[in-house]
């Protein structure tokens, strides 16, 4: 939700530490990235075909994390519903986040008029910067794709003919059942991108660590708040 001033609360420090720590940890082990990319899944099941991977069919960069959650699905579902900038936030290091100015805060509640999205909606990453929901089955699956002339720093059609400096790219989040108690949250990106050298080194080794961190922190949070919900609602 929109505050007038970042928020720097002492758990939020400790917090940015632990995720710098992380990102630190990963440039450091450049050489365990693919096994960072399929985080929480075998080879065989990072492989499996997942709503919204026919839009970019020969991804030059992707990942595939997923975590078990003590919680059924819909439990899960109403974090996912409600993500973004000025929503729920990205339940990942709220004060690494804000450093940069992106005014993302995390709820720790469920957000009643964030929770029916909807392919003509779209998830925030900061103020004015608004990706397109590409699909949506409510309870199960959302993802979003981006597209933009990195040049002008533009959006284009990603059904026309792409720019000479191009990025292209989707985020999945989906969540499916594992029995009537638990469940499993999968997090997929996958990038395109104009080949040259900057791009290799902007969207390979130089965020890739970052980007993990980052969405490792968010499956985790989103775990804690499903199980919360669904220990509470149980103690009622």
């Amino acid at each position: 939700m929109k505050k007038d001033n970042p928020r720097f609360t002492f758990a939020q420090i400790l917090e940015g530490l632990e995720g710098v720590a992380i990102i630190i940890a990963c440039y450091l082990t450049f050489f365990l990235k693919p096994l960072r990319a399929r985080w929480g899944l075998s080879k065989e099941e990072a492989k499996r075909p997942l709503p919204g991977d026919g839009i970019i069919k020969s991804p030059k960069s992707k990942f595939t994390h997923a975590i078990n959650i003590n919680a059924p699905t819909e439990y899960v579902w109403p974090w996912i519903a409600q993500i973004g900038q000025g929503k729920g936030g990205f339940y990942s290091y709220e004060a690494l986040e804000n450093l940069i100015g992106l005014q993302i805060y995390n709820s720790d509640v469920v957000l009643p008029k964030f929770q029916n999205p909807t392919i003509d909606d779209s998830v925030a990453f900061a103020p004015g910067d608004c990706t397109p929901i590409v699909i949506c089955e409510p309870g199960h699956a959302m993802a979003i794709e981006n597209s933009l002339d990195m040049d002008s720093n533009q959006k284009y059609d990603p059904k026309g003919p792409a720019p000479k400096n191009y990025l292209h790219l989707t985020w999945l989040w989906f969540v499916e059942a594992i029995d009537e108690n638990h469940s499993r949250l999968i997090s997929r990106n996958r990038v395109d991108y104009a080949p040259n050298i900057k791009n290799k080194l902007m969207f390979g080794p130089l965020t890739e660590p970052v980007v993990f961190a980052m969405d490792r922190k968010m499956c985790f949070g989103i775990k804690k708040r499903a199980e919360l919900l669904y220990h509470d609602s149980h103690a009622k």
